[in-house]
């Protein structure tokens, strides 16, 4: 076999280890196989020819059967061997590995069997007298077992087995003849034979030896191949850049990775590259930390290489050891950081400014306000805090969507920013409330109010012009709530608590306008705040009483329905009255909180009255529901799981809504009105007349009745204008085929009036009083 088949060889043996995981055994077995098998052509045409040579010589002095027969199966079996070496040479690399006992233990047989056919030569081959043809005999055995026993020498067990297969039939013949000479050429054939085994012996060591070594050697030579195949793969798809350089600062290689970040394709263009280049120092220090025999470390902003683009990094550089344990350079690795730092940078941003308007939040306000307030210089003078809330912002995002109302919170900030002066700080606190901190008045108190006053007219001067909200004119304004301050003797926290009471109570007074601070009102929020925590409470602890006010036909004066009111009786404060805490609820937001608890209670109570008097006796039971409960998005599926939870029929809920809080948002309001009465609700309008009464509204929305509010039917009698109304509204009910319900009648002529003008409801303290529904169910 050639060198390029050797190196063939050695290449599948390769790649079989690597898609085999085998041991040193038995890559020690695949190369004695190996070695046998390369051998063995040689060793079969030997075997051909010599038996050939042999039957040619024999010619004369043995006779032609034996001959022919002997030859024959010389033959046959090298056609047998030749054909397992054939066979053996198709296999691939892997297959051998696999099968390397079964090849060997055929290599053996057929070594056995080829030496039982030179052994039987004794016999067939062997002439009765000429001692010289004998000889010849013999010599041909030592010679063919002389060239057998060498390759066989790397396994002793088939050495011995073979030369006894092989020289025991000759021995034996010798010693059988009567002539003394047979019997001592016998000894002497007896004793070769155990010079060629221990020859043949010592011989295999040297070749099992040698075998071992070229498998320690192929394992390390594996192994390297490995970890350099590794290395490099590590190397150039590393996620990270790497590069060598030489100790004069020149890049000798870099990796894939290290490429892209430097947006090149070609290595060669960052080859040779000096990084005494950059301009930062402390990288190029970094590098030279390596040739002290340290490690360089560096994080920071990188140039991109041969141009003046940055990156940031974090950079280690270690030292590259030569064989002669020099420094001969060193291996850096890089890591952009870019998006980490870019992301740290927004997430401190976003910490401490408002992401919508990119002024100062909360946060950086009240730190910025401490700081302040601790280097104030204490001479006296004044400083003022300005707490602006936007009025009616609410109703741009229920009426234009939040999207149009973010774009107008932008623009209500670059008109602040353009008026105010570059010494104040201006900052978002929530939603659409902003703080101003003017850092510098006058030591005079009531010259600092006209300071502060003026600079807030001139703010509001700015919002005259209107904004244009998709193609409709907006007006801005503000209510706005100040406190002035001259020491350091309260908190920034306390500064902003201060200046947020003054402005609910200018919005308390009239929206739009300003108020300075003063120490009563902070009493009166802590009222609220207090009112706030007792609701929270009288939910969990059940204080709350739902009363029946009974609705009744206005021509039969029968009881036909109810209104469901909330009571409080509070366990300490007594009774409250909801027109104290429901404008707390709906202030604070517990409103939407309040009302499910309101709405589960009543479906509660009517459950059990149906249950009492089997079957559900009225038309339905109304319900109050404010507007920014109903226009929540989940509102509709919300009150269903509640109707499911208590088994409640929607045929026997009529739900109230006020008729300013549908004009909000009218079209979200006809689409849940619809959805609701699909499902069998009825609806009724509250305070009809007080709001934004129109015809053209009561053709989209498919309510069932409307109430006319008490403030008219209260004085109707002696107001010819309140009766005009309240006829005028009766009139509307009955052209749009909608029920009319009087809310507040309290006596006899009032009830009389309305039946005069076909008023299809009453409703009031004449007829029934609210009731627990113990009381409510007796008039039933």
């Amino acid at each position: 076999m050639n060198h390029t088949d050797d190196d063939m060889e050695e290449d599948n043996l390769d790649q079989a280890i690597d898609n085999t995981e085998i041991s040193f055994k038995e890559r020690l077995t695949y190369d004695k196989l190996s070695f046998y098998y390369i051998s063995l052509p040689i060793m079969l045409v030997g075997n051909l020819l010599g038996a050939f040579l042999l039957c040619a010589i024999q010619l004369e002095s043995v006779d032609l059967y034996s001959i022919s027969i002997w030859l024959l199966v010389s033959f046959i079996m090298f056609l047998y061997r030749f054909y397992h070496y054939y066979l053996f040479r198709g296999e691939s690399e892997i297959n051998k590995l696999r099968d390397a006992d079964i090849w060997l233990d055929r290599y053996y047989s057929n070594t056995l069997i080829s030496g039982i056919v030179w052994g039987s030569s004794a016999f067939l081959m062997f002439p009765e007298s000429g001692l010289l043809n004998q000889m010849i005999v013999l010599f041909f055995l030592f010679a063919i077992g002389f060239s057998a026993m060498g390759i066989l020498a790397a396994k002793r067990d088939l050495l011995l087995t073979y030369a006894l297969v092989t020289y025991a039939p000759i021995i034996l013949r010798f010693f059988f003849m009567e002539d003394e000479l047979y019997t001592r050429i016998a000894y002497i054939i007896l004793a070769l034979m155990l010079i060629m085994i221990l020859t043949a012996n010592y011989y295999g060591k040297v070749i099992n030896n040698a075998l071992n070594n070229r498998q320690h050697f192929m394992t390390i030579k594996h192994t390297h191949e490995k970890l350099k195949e590794r290395f490099f793969s590590l190397f150039e798809r590393a996620p990270v850049g790497i590069y060598y350089y030489n100790p004069w600062l020149e890049l000798q290689d870099v990796n894939m990775h290290f490429m892209k970040m430097n947006k090149v394709k070609d290595k060669e263009e960052l080859l040779n590259t000096n990084l005494h280049n950059l301009s930062n120092h402390q990288i190029i220090e970094a590098h030279k930390e390596v040739f002290r025999g340290k490690t360089g470390n560096y994080r920071g902003p990188f140039e991109v290489l041969n141009s003046k683009e940055n990156f940031y990094v974090n950079l280690s550089t270690v030292p590259m050891i030569d064989a002669e344990g020099n420094v001969a350079g060193g291996i850096t690795i890089i890591n952009d950081i870019t998006n980490e730092v870019t992301a740290k940078e927004e997430m401190i941003r976003n910490a401490y400014y408002d992401m919508l308007t990119n002024i100062p939040n909360r946060t950086l306000f009240l730190d910025k306000l401490k700081s302040f307030i601790e280097h104030k210089k204490q001479n006296g003078e004044y400083a003022a805090l300005l707490f602006l809330d936007m009025d009616h912002f609410k109703k741009v995002n229920e009426t234009y969507g939040h999207d149009v109302g973010d774009q107008l919170l932008k623009q209500v900030v670059k008109r602040i920013e353009n008026t105010i002066g570059g010494h104040e700080l201006f900052a978002r606190i929530t939603g659409n409330k902003f703080v101003i901190l003017i850092s510098s008045l006058d030591r005079n108190k009531t010259l600092s109010k006209e300071m502060t006053s003026k600079y807030i007219s001139t703010i509001q001067d700015k919002f005259i012009e209107p904004f244009n909200l998709v193609g409709n004119e907006y007006h801005v304004s503000f209510t706005i709530g100040i406190v002035l301050f001259n020491n350091r003797d309260i908190s920034a926290y306390d500064l902003l608590k201060r200046s947020e009471t003054a402005m609910y109570e200018a919005k308390k007074n009239e929206r739009g306008t300003s108020l300075f601070y003063q120490s009563i009102m902070s009493q009166e929020i802590e009222e609220t705040l207090m009112l706030e925590n007792d609701i929270h409470k009288a939910m969990k602890n059940d204080e709350f009483i739902i009363y029946y006010q009974p609705q009744l036909d206005v021509k039969q004066n029968k009881i036909i329905g109810a209104e469901a009111l909330i009571r409080w009786d509070h366990p300490e404060k007594g009774f409250i009255p909801p027109t104290t805490f429901i404008p707390v609820a709906e202030e604070s937001g517990i409103i939407i909180k309040l009302e499910e608890w309101i709405i589960d209670k009543v479906l509660r109570e009517i459950k059990s009255l149906s249950r009492r008097l089997s079957g559900f006796p009225l038309d339905h039971i109304a319900i109050n529901i404010c507007t920014v409960h109903f226009l929540q998005p989940h509102f509709v599926e919300k009150l269903m799981l509640q109707l499911h939870e208590h088994g409640v029929k929607p045929e026997w809920i009529e739900l109230e809504i006020t008729e300013s809080g549908i004009m909000r948002n009218i079209d979200d309001a006809a689409k849940k009105i619809k959805e609701l009465k699909s499902f069998g609700f009825t609806f009724s309008i509250d305070d009809f007349g007080t709001g934004y009464s129109s015809l053209s509204y009561l053709k989209e929305l498919p309510v069932d009745m409307i109430k006319i509010d008490q403030s008219f039917i209260m004085h109707m009698n002696e107001s010819k204008g309140d009766a005009t109304i309240v006829e005028a509204v009766i009139g509307i009910g009955q052209k749009f085929n909608i029920k009319v319900l009087a809310e507040g009648v309290e006596d006899e002529p009032t009830l009389e009036a309305l039946k005069k003008m076909s008023c299809d409801i009453y409703q009031g303290y004449y007829g029934y009083k609210g009731m627990p529904i113990e009381d409510f169910e007796k008039l039933l």
